[in-house]
C-alpha cells in the first residue's frame, strides 16, 4: 500500500477540527427561533387588532341597523298608511267603531236619533274623508319624529266633513226647480226681486212656491245677470255666466235657478252651526298627546329619537366612515397574518349580523308595544275603536320588526355568503383532485333532493286538480235551490257607497255580491212626486224632519223611467236597468254562482220590471220558478249548467207563463217591522202561505234609521244559527234567505256557512 493512500486532502474551507460539530446549524436555529418569536408577537398583535376592529364594525353596525330600520317606518309616513291599509281601519270604523253602543252614548246629546247619525256618516265621512284626516295626524306624528315640532297633540279638522254635509245637501237640493207654478212679473223690477227671492228660498233650503217669467232684452238680462251672479263664487261665475245669460234670455228661470242652486245651498246650516259651537270652532280635540304617554317604555324611545333627529343624517355618515375604514383594516391585516381575506371580513359582517339580532331580541323584550294596554277592558276608548287601534300598533309593531330583523338576517346571510364561497373556492383544489366517480356520487346524491322538492312545490297532487264550484263551494252542487241558505241584503241598493241617505247596506249591490251575498231585496219605484215627499217628511220625528227636510225639499220631483229607491228617491236613487247590467256583468264573471233577486215593486207594474231585466241583458239567464208552488226546484249544478242561474221574485204581482213570479207564491217570510233585540229571537210567519217552501228570515231591527249598533248584534252567527233552528221549530224548515242590514257587520256569512255546513276556511264545520 501506497502512502498517498492515506493522505488526508487539505481543504482551507473545510472546518477545523477543533471547531465543535453542529456549530453552525445551532446559531441559524437561533436566528430563527429570534424571528418565530417576532412573528409570534406580531400575529398576536395582529389578531388582538382583528379582533379590535371587529368589535368597532359590531359597534358601528348595530346603531346603523337601528337607525336604518327607523328611517324605512316610524319616521317614513307610508309606514302608517300602510299599517292602517293592513289592519283595514278605514272600513272598520263604520263595521266595528260605529256600531260599538260608546258611540251611541257619547251622540246622545244630539238633537236627532244617534242611529240617523252613524247609520249616514260613511256618506258625510267617506272613508277617502277619513284617510286625509288621518294623514293630518300621521303628518303631524312624522314632525315630530324628526324634531319639527317638540310634541305631538292629536285633533281632526272638520271642516271637510262639513263640506261632505253641503255635498250630499247639494245632490239633492239641485235639479228642476220649475215643478211649482209660475206667475207673469208685471215689471222687470219685480222680476228681478221674484228671481232674488227665489234664491233666499234655496238658500235657505226651501223649493220657491213659484217663479216669475218675462221676457227679457238682452240689456235687462245684462243688468240682472250680476245680482244673481253674485251669490256665488268667482270660480262658479266663470263657469255658468254664459249659461244662465242664454237661460234668461230664453225665459228659463227653472233652469237658470238649477244652475246657481247647489252653490247657493250649503246644506243645513243650523245643524254645523250648533256643532261647531259645541266644538269652539271646525277642531275637535282628542285629548291626547304624545307628552302624556312618555312613561311608556316604547315612547321613551320615540322621544329619544325626537331628541337625536336632528343628527341621523351626520350620525349615519359618521358611522358607516368608519365601519368602512374598520373593514379596511381587518382585510389588511388579514394579508399581513397570510390568511383569506374575504373570510376575515366575512367573520366581521357575521358578527354584526349575530349582535343585531341579539340586540333585536332585547329590544323586544324591553320595549312593548304602547297601545297594548288600550286592549284592557279599563281602556278610555270604546271597545270597537280599542280593537282597531290595537289591530293598527300590532301591524305596525310587527312592520318594525320584521324589517329589523330583515335587516339583521341579510347581514348575517351576506356574511356567511362571502364566508362560504371563500372556503368554497378553497375546497375546490382538493375537490379537482378527488376521483370523477367520487364527484359524481357526491353531485348525485345533492342534485336528487333538490329535484324532488322542486317537482312537489311545482306540481302538489290532488291540491292543483281543479274542483266543481256552486256559489263558492263544491258541496252545494247536488243541493236544489231551495235546500240551501242564502246571504240576502235588505234594501241592497240603499248603501253608501252610492251615497244614499238612511242607508242598510255600506257596498254597492255589485260589491255585496264579491263579499259573498247571493239574494238581493231591492226596491222599484216610479220617481217620487212632490206630495209624497211632504207626506213623508210629516211622519218624521221633529227632530229628524228638520235635519232631512233640508235634503230633500226642492230636489227633482220627476224623472222618467224606473229606480232603485226607498223611501224617497231625492234621498238616494240608481237607475234600474243601469244596476242590473252591473248585476249581469258580475255574473258573467263568476258563471258559478246563482243569485235571487226579491223585488218590491210597489207601483211599478210588472212588465216594466219584466222590461228592464231585458234591457239589462239578463233575459238569457234568468231561470223560470217551477209552476206549482210547491214543484222540486234544479239543484244548483242544473242550474249553472243550463246558465238559468238568476231567479228574479216580485213581492206583489205575478206573471204566469213568464220568469217573474209572486214571491209569496213560493215563500213565506217573517215580521219586518222588528222593534227590539228578543222580537228576532221568535220566527212567526208573517206573509206566504203555511208549508211553502222557501222562507224568508228578516232579520233586521227598525228604527228613525238602519243601526250599525243593531246590526251588530243581530248579524252574530250564534244569534242568527239559533233563531233558524227556531224556524225549523215554527214552521217547520230552516230559512231559505237571511236577510240583514249591514251585512259587512258582525259574521251572518259565517252562520249561513254554518247552515249550508260548508267547511270553514280551517277546514272544519258545524251544522246549524
Amino acid at each position: 500500500m501506497h502512502e498517498r493512500d492515506w493522505a488526508v486532502p487539505t481543504d482551507s474551507s473545510a472546518p477545523s477540527a477543533r471547531t465543535p460539530a453542529g456549530s453552525t446549524e445551532a446559531g441559524d436555529t437561533g436566528r430563527r427561533g429570534d424571528t418565530d418569536r417576532r412573528r409570534g408577537g406580531v400575529t398576536r398583535r395582529s389578531r388582538l387588532g382583528q379582533i379590535g376592529l371587529i368589535g368597532l364594525v359590531v359597534l358601528c353596525w348595530l346603531p346603523l341597523v337601528v337607525i336604518i330600520t327607523a328611517s324605512r317606518t316610524v319616521l317614513n309616513p307610508a309606514f302608517y298608511s300602510q299599517s292602517l291599509t293592513r289592519a283595514h281601519a278605514y272600513g272598520r270604523i263604520y263595521t266595528e267603531v260605529l256600531p260599538d253602543p260608546a258611540v251611541d252614548t257619547l251622540l246622545a246629546g244630539l238633537p236627532i236619533d244617534s242611529t240617523l247619525v252613524t247609520a249616514n256618516l260613511r256618506t258625510v265621512l267617506p272613508p277617502s274623508t277619513v284617510q286625509a284626516m288621518t294623514d293630518e295626524q300621521i303628518t303631524r306624528i312624522v314632525d315630530y319624529l324628526r324634531a319639527r315640532t317638540d310634541d305631538v297633540e292629536l285633533a281632526v279638522d272638520l271642516r271637510p266633513i262639513f263640506g261632505n254635509i253641503s255635498g250630499l245637501a247639494n245632490r239633492y237640493i239641485a235639479g228642476e226647480l220649475g215643478s211649482g207654478t209660475t206667475y207673469r212679473a208685471a215689471s222687470v223690477q219685480d222680476f228681478t226681486q221674484g228671481v232674488l227671492g227665489a234664491l233666499d228660498d234655496i238658500a235657505a233650503g226651501r223649493p220657491p212656491t213659484s217663479l216669475p217669467t218675462i221676457e227679457l232684452t238682452a240689456q235687462d238680462t245684462d243688468r240682472i245677470l250680476p245680482l244673481i251672479l253674485d251669490r256665488v263664487d268667482p270660480a262658479t261665475r266663470t263657469h255658468v255666466g254664459p249659461q244662465l245669460r242664454a237661460q234668461l234670455r230664453a225665459g228659463d228661470i227653472a233652469g237658470a235657478l238649477a244652475a246657481v242652486g247647489p252653490q247657493i245651498f250649503q246644506g243645513d246650516e243650523r245643524a254645523t252651526t250648533r256643532l261647531q259651537a259645541s266644538l269652539h270652532g271646525s277642531t275637535l280635540d282628542l285629548g291626547v298627546r304624545l307628552s302624556d304617554l312618555r312613561d311608556q317604555p316604547a315612547i321613551s324611545v320615540i322621544d329619544r329619537l325626537h331628541d337625536v333627529a336632528a343628527t341621523l343624517g351626520w350620525l349615519t355618515a359618521l358611522l358607516s366612515v368608519v365601519m368602512a375604514a374598520a373593514l379596511a383594516g381587518i382585510v389588511v391585516l388579514a394579508g399581513r397574518r397570510g390568511v383569506s381575506r374575504v373570510r376575515a371580513a366575512a367573520t366581521a359582517v357575521i358578527a354584526a349580523g349575530l349582535a343585531s339580532v341579539l340586540l333585536g331580541v332585547v329590544l323586544r323584550l324591553t320595549l312593548p308595544n304602547p297601545l297594548r294596554p288600550l286592549a284592557d277592558p279599563h281602556s278610555p276608548l270604546p271597545p270597537g275603536a280599542s280593537a282597531v287601534l290595537v289591530d293598527f300598533s300590532g301591524r305596525a309593531y310587527g312592520t318594525v320588526e320584521s324589517d329589523y330583523l330583515r335587516l339583521a338576517a341579510w347581514t348575517l346571510i351576506a356574511g356567511l355568503v362571502a364566508g362560504g364561497l371563500s372556503l368554497l373556492v378553497a375546497i375546490s383544489a382538493r375537490w379537482s383532485r378527488t376521483g370523477r366517480r367520487r364527484r359524481v356520487a357526491t353531485a348525485f346524491v345533492l342534485a336528487v333532493p333538490v329535484m324532488v322538492t322542486v317537482t312537489w312545490t311545482a306540481f302538489p297532487g290532488a291540491a292543483a286538480e281543479s274542483r266543481e264550484l256552486c256559489e263558492s263551494s263544491p258541496v252545494l252542487c247536488d243541493r236544489r235551490y231551495d235546500q240551501v241558505v242564502y246571504l240576502a241584503t235588505h234594501n241592497a241598493m240603499a248603501n253608501s257607497e252610492d251615497r244614499f241617505l238612511g242607508p242598510s247596506q255600506d257596498p254597492t249591490i255589485v260589491h255585496q255580491l264579491d263579499l259573498g251575498v247571493r239574494a238581493l231585496l231591492i226596491d222599484v219605484h216610479h220617481w217620487t212626486p212632490a206630495a209624497q215627499v211632504e207626506a213623508y217628511l210629516g211622519g218624521l220625528p221633529a227632530a229628524t224632519r228638520d235635519a232631512v227636510a233640508p235634503l230633500a225639499r226642492g230636489a227633482v220631483s220627476q224623472r222618467p223611467g224606473v229606480w232603485l229607491c226607498h223611501d224617497l228617491c231625492q234621498l238616494g236613487a240608481t237607475d234600474l236597468v243601469t244596476e242590473l247590467g252591473a248585476l249581469r256583468d258580475w255574473m258573467a264573471r263568476n258563471p258559478t254562482e246563482v243569485v235571487t233577486l226579491i223585488i218590491q215593486d210597489d207601483d211599478v207594474p210588472a212588465s216594466e220590471i219584466a222590461g228592464g231585466i231585458a234591457a239589462a241583458g239578463l233575459a238569457d239567464i234568468v231561470a223560470t220558478p217551477p209552476d206549482d208552488p210547491h214543484g222540486r226546484w234544479p239543484t244548483l249544478r242544473t242550474m249553472i249548467d243550463s246558465g238559468r242561474r238568476l231567479v228574479a221574485f216580485t213581492e206583489r204581482q205575478d206573471m204566469p207563463g213568464t220568469f217573474l213570479r209572486g214571491f209569496y207564491r213560493y215563500a213565506t217570510d217573517t215580521p219586518f217591522d222588528a222593534k227590539r233585540p228578543q222580537d228576532l229571537r221568535a220566527c212567526p210567519r208573517n206573509r206566504g202561505t203555511a208549508g211553502a217552501g222557501l222562507l224568508l228570515m228578516n232579520n233586521w231591527l227598525t228604527a228613525a234609521a238602519p243601526s250599525r249598533s243593531a246590526a251588530l248584534g243581530s248579524n252574530g252567527a250564534d244569534a242568527l244559527v239559533a233563531r233558524a233552528a227556531r224556524c225549523r221549530a215554527d214552521q217547520g224548515r230552516s230559512p231559505t234567505y237571511i236577510a240583514v242590514d249591514f251585512s259587512t257587520i258582525g259574521s251572518a256569512q259565517a252562520a249561513v256557512d254554518r247552515l249550508n255546513r260548508v267547511p270553514s276556511p280551517t277546514g272544519s264545520a258545524s251544522a246549524g
